[in-house]
């Protein structure tokens, strides 16, 4: 008897909140910026919140419009230190090459000097993965010093369909530089939970 698959899952910490990519998603944003800055007044928080609410509605629009499925974000506070990052889930309609090391695919992969290849284990195989260093110019400026740069960590996982079809892609950011090491072992213990639904 042969099984397809219907699906994946994942396993987030609750921390994370998820943005359903469709018509909707930009009062989902609207939402999870809400709880976000639950505990500060509106009238002081105006301002930064506006601007994360529009930054964040332009990466759920990316995603959307990029053939993202699903969109996951990160907002809290940790011993004081504030956390952010997302993930994006997509399916990339192209088959795994046939007979070639997932070490290979990586190298290929990592195609800037900002990459580095990688190879982990997910859903009880070998993938590749490619970790990722982005420096970004931010659209707000910091007074006195002008445009904000920020540099972005990040980590793509190509993960094979069971029947070798298509590649579901998961691509983590996160520009919290200071613990980007740490936050990097979250994002492979996330990608490592993944399963397959099948039928």
């Amino acid at each position: 008897m042969t099984t397809s698959t219907t699906g994946w899952s994942l396993l987030l910490p609750e921390t994370w909140h998820r943005v359903r990519l469709d018509e909707n998603r930009r009062q989902q944003v609207t939402s999870v910026v809400g709880k976000a800055f639950a505990t500060v007044s509106r009238d002081e928080s105006a301002s930064a919140r506006r601007s994360l609410e529009n930054d964040l509605a332009g990466l759920v629009d990316r995603a959307h419009d990029g053939g993202g499925r699903e969109f996951y974000l990160l907002m809290d506070v940790l011993r004081g230190i504030p956390l952010a990052a997302t993930l994006v889930v997509t399916v990339v309609p192209e088959p795994v090459p046939a007979d070639v090391a997932p070490e290979i695919l990586a190298r290929v992969l990592a195609n800037d000097p900002n990459s580095e290849p990688a190879v982990l284990e997910v859903a009880g195989e070998n993938v590749p993965a490619v970790r990722r260093s982005e420096a970004k110019i931010m659209r707000e400026e910091i007074p006195g010093l002008g445009p904000a740069r920020l540099t972005f960590t990040g980590l793509d996982v190509f993960v094979p369909f069971p029947d070798r079809s298509q590649i579901l892609l998961l691509t983590f950011r996160t520009p919290m530089e200071p613990i980007a090491a740490s936050m990097m072992v979250l994002f492979e213990a996330v990608a490592g939970s993944l399963r397959w639904r099948e039928a």
